[in-house]
């Protein structure tokens, strides 16, 4: 076996390395450089044989066995000879027996790092469910300080703690429906009910007057389900590709609208609807459709909407007109 390897006899049959490489070959003149390079390319592998957990270094072949085996026997086979020719043909073989065995182990070290990236994909593919709401709570409460001037990634905890932090009551009373859109959202969240915070949750009363609307909108950071108080409601959503889910919801009916999808309920029926939704965040966010892009400060283009709506800046500055 290899000088260097004994110490990695157990993990492999080092039966098949070929018989020259037990030893390296012998001195020669050290005058002559050239007649020491077989020399040192055999330091080489021995010095390959002795990193720690790389004993599949120590075959000049893995995969390839029994051919490269035997070709490099024969390559090594003869040792250096009395002539010029001969050290010249042993370097040249060594030197390739060599760099089979660093490209051996490179290759296993590449398949190493390959399954290393795949299994940090599986792990973080398991995590991704983790990461759908808010993040997890550190501590029992943590009620929102909503005049403390600090900004981070949600709101810090206030020192002085009452149960009328934790208490809301302003759902149990109808929002006043009489503005364009002919519906009240009443929010329960974290800029109302500071009790709410690093809880992940929060909730919302909406009032729709006769014909009224919750006009589309998205929650990004939120999946949304409402409970149906009273009233004939339609309700859907649009997915990615585009698709329309609808459906006609009336008292005590529930309905869910996926976290991010542009969504809208509108009332249906002769008199006033109300409903209770839920959200798994203390702060779902957001964003109406029609208000977000007609409404926004500094405003949008109005040729950048014009050609995204396919109608001319007049119309586009006629539906801004509305929004102020």
């Amino acid at each position: 076996m290899v000088r260097g390897c004994e110490h990695e006899a157990t993990s492999f049959p080092l039966a098949v390395l070929p018989a020259p490489l037990s030893s390296c070959p012998p001195r020669t003149n050290p005058s002559r450089r050239r007649r020491r390079l077989p020399r040192l390319v055999c330091r080489c592998i021995r010095l390959i044989c002795l990193i720690p957990n790389t004993n599949l270094a120590c075959l000049p072949v893995i995969n390839y066995a029994e051919s490269i085996s035997s070709s490099c026997s024969a390559q090594l086979a003869s040792r250096v000879g009395s002539h010029r020719e001969g050290k010249k043909h042993s370097t040249i073989q060594l030197a390739s027996c060599f760099l089979l065995v660093v490209r051996t182990d490179l290759a296993i070290m590449a398949r190493v790092q390959l399954w290393v990236a795949a299994a940090c994909a599986v792990v973080l593919a398991l995590a991704a469910p983790s990461l759908a709401g808010d993040p997890d709570m550190l501590q029992d409460i943590c009620v929102a300080d909503l005049a403390s001037p600090i900004k981070l990634n949600g709101f810090p905890c206030k020192a002085n703690v009452t149960a009328d932090d934790f208490f809301f009551a302003g759902l149990k009373k109808p929002g006043n429906t009489n503005n364009p859109a002919g519906s009240m959202v009443t929010a329960a969240n974290v800029q109302s009910f500071p009790g709410v915070n690093t809880l992940g949750v929060s909730m919302a009363r909406i009032d729709y007057a006769p014909g009224g609307q919750n006009p589309p909108h998205t929650h990004p950071r939120a999946t949304e389900i409402i409970f149906v108080l009273e009233g004939v409601l339609e309700v859907g959503f649009i997915t990615t590709a585009n698709k329309l889910f609808t459906k006609t919801v009336t008292m005590g009916e529930v309905f869910v609208f996926p976290r991010g999808l542009v969504h809208f309920q509108q009332n249906r029926g002769h008199g006033p609807a109300a409903v209770i939704a839920a959200f798994n965040s203390q702060l779902q966010g957001t964003q109406a459709i029609a208000a977000t892009l007609f409404a926004a400060a500094p405003p949008v283009p109005s040729d950048v909407l014009a050609k995204a709506f396919r109608v001319d800046t007049a119309q586009v500055d006629a539906i801004k007109a509305k929004f102020k």
